[in-house]
C-alpha cells in the first residue's frame, strides 16, 4: 500500500486531505509543521508528499531541498494558494513533481496523485536494474530489463575484460553504438581513446587515408602527414560502424591490420605496430554480403570472434515503458504521461526502433498541455506504404529470364525505396545489399530517391 505523507498547517485541511486520501486506499502520515514534516520524510520514507509551501518553522522549500540532500526519493506534490507562484515554480526545479492550486480540487488531486506513484515507481525500477538486483549486471546508458537485453548485458560483462574482438549487429536505431561505449567503459582501456568511424559517411576517395593515414605528398592534396584512426586508437579501442560498407580493396587493408596489428600510411612502406581492441557495427546482414561476394569471407571470420545481436524494439515490448520514462525524466519540466498513451506507443512497430521513439516522447513532451501527455500528443512519422499492386501476376514470363529478372529487381529497388522515404543506407539494409549495389542498380534502371 503506498504511503503517503501530508504537510499542512492548517488543520482542516490536513484532515480532509487525509481522510480523502485513506479512503482511496492509502497509507497516510499527517505532519503540521515544516519541521515535523521533513523529521518524518526522512525516518517514515513515504512513497509521496503533499507538501505546503508556507509552514511555520520550516518552510515547504526548504523541507523539500533537504530531502533531496538526505537522499529522499519520494515523489513530491506542492500545495500552494497562489497561482503564480514562483516558490511553486522553483519547487519543480528542486525535483517537485507537480504542484496543485489551493482550493485543491480533490478528483484533480486524486489523478495527479496517482500520477505521481507510478513516476515513482518506474523511476525506482529503472534505479534496482542499474544497482544489479536482477543479477545481471546493466549499463547506465542502456535502458531494458527483457530477456532479450539481459542476454546483452551479459554478453558485455564476459567480452569487456578481453580484446576479443565483437562485432555488434542490429537495425537502425537499436543502440549499437550504446554497446560499444559500454564494452570500452567497462575494459582494461577505458583510459585509452575510443576512436569512431562511420564507414558509410566518409567517400570511398578518402576513406582510406582516414583509416590508415597519410605522408606529405602521397596525393595532390596531401599537404602534410596524417595520423590516421588506427593510430589515434593505439591503447584503446576503434569502433567501424557501418563496417559492411567498407570497398573491398580497404577490406584488404583491415584484414591485415586485424591479423599483425600493422598498418601503413599511404605513401609509405615503413610498417607502424599499433595497439587496438577492434569492434564494428552493421545494420546488414554479412552473411548474405559475404555470399554475395560483396564481403571478404576470411574478413567476415576475423571480425565475428564475438556476435551481439541487438533487438528489435517490436520483440521487447516490455522495455518501452522503462525507455519511456527515461526520456520523460530529461524534460525541464515535470511531464506525465497518461495509460491510454503508453498503450498507443507500446502497440506501435517502431521501424526507426529507439531512435524513432526517442523522437516521438520529445515531440510529445514539447506539445503536452500541463505536462500531461495525451492519446492525442503522440504522433508517429508518416509512411510510404509499400505497393499493393499484383504486378507479380502481371509479369511477361515468355519474354525470357534476364528481361524477368531486371523487372523484379527494379520493383524491389522502387519498394525498398519507398518504404525507406528515400534513405538509400536504410533502404540497402531493408534489401540485404550494399549501398554501393544499390547506387549501381539505381543508375541502371535509371531509378530516382
Amino acid at each position: 500500500m503506498p504511503k503517503i505523507l501530508i504537510v499542512e498547517d492548517e488543520c482542516a485541511a490536513l484532515n480532509s486531505l487525509a481522510t480523502l486520501l485513506a479512503e482511496d486506499g492509502y497509507d497516510v502520515l499527517k505532519a503540521g509543521d515544516g519541521e515535523r514534516g521533513l523529521m518524518k520524510a526522512l525516518s517514515e520514507e513515504p512513497d509521496l508528499v503533499l507538501l505546503d509551501i508556507r509552514l511555520p518553522k520550516v518552510d515547504g522549500l526548504t523541507v523539500l531541498q533537504r530531502m533531496r540532500e538526505g537522499y529522499n526519493d519520494a515523489a513530491v506534490i506542492i500545495m500552494t494558494a497562489d497561482t503564480t507562484s514562483s516558490n511553486a515554480i522553483k519547487a519543480t526545479q528542486y525535483g517537485a513533481f507537480d504542484y496543485i492550486t489551493k482550493p485543491i480540487n480533490f478528483d484533480h488531486l486524486l489523478v495527479l496523485v496517482k500520477r505521481a506513484l507510478e513516476y515513482r515507481d518506474l523511476e525506482r525500477e529503472v534505479r534496482s536494474l542499474r544497482s544489479g538486483q536482477t543479477g545481471v549486471k546493466t549499463y547506465p546508458a542502456m535502458v531494458g530489463h527483457s530477456p532479450a537485453m539481459q542476454q546483452v548485458y551479459k554478453l558485455i560483462g564476459r567480452v569487456a575484460s578481453s580484446d576479443a574482438t565483437v562485432c555488434v549487429v542490429g537495425e537502425s536505431g537499436t543502440g549499437k553504438e550504446l554497446v560499444v561505449n559500454a564494452i570500452h567503459e567497462h575494459s582494461r582501456r577505458d583510459h585509452g581513446p575510443l576512436v569512431k568511424v562511420n564507414c558509410a559517411a566518409i567517400p570511398d576517395a578518402l576513406l582510406e587515408a582516414e583509416l590508415f593515414g597519410h605522408e606529405k605528398g602521397a596525393f595532390t592534396s596531401a599537404v602534410s602527414r596524417r595520423i590516421g584512426r588506427f593510430e589515434q586508437a593505439n591503447g584503446g579501442t576503434l569502433f567501424l560502424d557501418e563496417v559492411a560498407e567498407l570497398p573491398l580493396p580497404v577490406q584488404a587493408k583491415l584484414l591485415r591490420a586485424v591479423q599483425e596489428r600493422t598498418i601503413e600510411r599511404l605513401g609509405s612502406n615503413q610498417p607502424i605496430q599499433t595497439n587496438f581492441r577492434l569492434i564494428v557495427a552493421t545494420a546488414l546482414d554479412l552473411d548474405s554480403a559475404v555470399a554475395n561476394g560483396q564481403f571478404r569471407e576470411d574478413l567476415f571470420y576475423r571480425l565475428n570472434v564475438v556476435k551481439i545481436c541487438l533487438p528489435p524494439l517490436r520483440e521487447r515490448r516490455e522495455d518501452i515503458p522503462l525507455l519511456v520514462q527515461r526520456f520523460l525524466s530529461r524534460s525541464e519540466r515535470p511531464v506525465t504521461i497518461q495509460q491510454n498513451a503508453l498503450d498507443r506507443i507500446i502497440a506501435h512497430e517502431w521501424p526507426g526502433n529507439v531512435r524513432e521513439l526517442e523522437n516521438v516522447v520529445t515531440r510529445a513532451i514539447a506539445v503536452a498541455p500541463g505536462g500531461v501527455i495525451t492519446t492525442e500528443c503522440i504522433e508517429f512519422p508518416r509512411r510510404s506504404a509499400p505497393p499493393t499492386t499484383g504486378w507479380l501476376a502481371q509479369i511477361p514470363y515468355r519474354e525470357g529470364f534476364k528481361p524477368v529478372i531486371r523487372m523484379v529487381e527494379a520493383e524491389l529497388l522502387r519498394a525498398a525505396l519507398a518504404e525507406a522515404e528515400g534513405n538509400k543506407l536504410k533502404a540497402a539494409a531493408l534489401l540485404g545489399i550494399q549501398r554501393r549495389l544499390l547506387y549501381e542498380k539505381m543508375r541502371e534502371y535509371s531509378l530516382r530517391e
